[in-house]
């Protein structure tokens, strides 16, 4: 078990940090563009989408990273209040939602990665670049997510039976 959890933990390290320079990509593609849009009068054709790529692999592939730091929007009004235990109790009850909605994720992005890989798609905008590869990022992003939901619900059910968290020691090496 804590073989599972390390290894999960590790890979969605190494996926928040190997998807944070991203946001580097996105600075210099938006950048490279108005400089040559207000300062050349020469728009490129390629930048917006390349920036909507970049940006939506940034966004989906670090949902698992964002997760695994307890990162996301929560309603705390009542829940950060709550002891360990109960917390852990909450959790478990709502994250049937989350393997439904990761779950369908996985299942409708997936049959439409596949048919775009197949068709070799590309976008009918005026540069043409493929979209498949981003379209295979969305079933990848959700099982990462699936991953990592699994990953803290083994962790609120240790929490909500023994009352601490179960403690993995992980890897980390600098950076993000």
């Amino acid at each position: 078990m804590r073989l599972f959890l390390r290894l999960s933990q590790n890979l969605t390290n190494w996926t928040g940090e190997v998807t944070g320079p991203l946001v580097i990509a996105i600075t210099f593609v938006l950048v490279w563009e108005v400089l040559l849009r207000y300062v050349f009068h020469s728009p490129t054709i390629w930048a917006h989408e390349t920036s909507g790529f970049f940006y939506g692999a940034y966004f989906l592939l670090g949902g698992a990273y964002t997760l695994s730091r307890r990162s996301h929007v929560n309603v705390g009004i009542f829940y950060d209040n709550f002891p360990p235990r109960v917390r852990a109790i909450v959790d478990l009850v709502t994250w049937a939602l989350f393997y439904l909605f990761c779950g369908v994720l996985v299942w409708r992005s997936g049959q439409a990665a596949w048919v775009a890989v197949l068709r070799m798609e590309y976008s009918p905008s005026a540069w043409g670049p493929p979209t498949w590869p981003i379209k295979l990022i969305v079933p990848l992003a959700a099982g990462l997510m699936l991953l990592e939901g699994l990953t803290k619900t083994i962790n609120d059910l240790y929490i909500a039976i023994k009352g601490h968290e179960l403690v993995v020691k992980t890897e980390k090496k600098g950076g993000v």
